[in-house]
């Protein structure tokens, strides 16, 4: 499963979160796929939600610990 399908399958579990969080080495494969670069706070908007690296060893997931 690629970084989009990740992202995809997240929002659909939990279509009320306005955030979601990639580990970091998932993010450069996620924006390549939906072909945009990170904003200067250093995120993107897919699906209506706020797309942000979490850092290393993140899962994906709408809530940091």
């Amino acid at each position: 499963m690629d970084a989009k399908q990740l992202v995809d399958i997240a929002c659909d579990e939990d279509p009320r979160a306005p955030c979601l969080w990639l580990p970091s080495d998932l993010w450069p494969e996620f924006c390549i796929a939906i072909r945009q670069q990170p904003n200067l706070i250093g995120a993107v908007i897919y699906r209506n939600k706020t797309i942000r690296d979490g850092g290393a060893y993140c899962d994906v997931t709408t809530r940091l610990p």
